[in-house]
């Protein structure tokens, strides 16, 4: 499986690195069929009026490359490791919801 990651208006140091490569690694242990994963992590700059601490403005954003179907999630938190853990909690429950359904049609023959 091909991990690809990169960071927008940020730095991607190795231990951001090694967090995103476990998280994602447990995630798909028992989901051989990825073909690739792209991690893009920015921060958002944008300075105003409100843009203080509890602005979520480090964003994390995935595509998961399956045959015949990619799966896209987001998230914005404080820091980029509340970001990461959330977005990994979404395409969990993404994958879960891919693997039910197909295991129900490839059951289908039975019926």
């Amino acid at each position: 499986m091909q991990i690809t990651i990169r960071g927008h208006h940020l730095t991607i140091t190795p231990a951001i690195e090694k967090n995103i490569k476990e998280k994602f690694s447990q995630m798909t242990k028992h989901l051989d069929q990825v073909n690739s994963m792209q991690i893009k992590l920015a921060k958002d700059h944008q300075i105003d009026k409100r843009s203080h601490k509890g602005s979520a403005n480090h964003i994390a954003e995935a595509i998961i490359r399956l045959p015949g179907v990619e799966l896209f999630a987001q998230a914005t938190a404080d820091d980029m490791y509340t970001s990461i853990k959330k977005l990994t909690e979404k395409l969990k429950r993404q994958l879960a919801k891919h693997r039910k359904c197909n295991v129900l049609t490839s059951m289908s023959w039975l019926f």
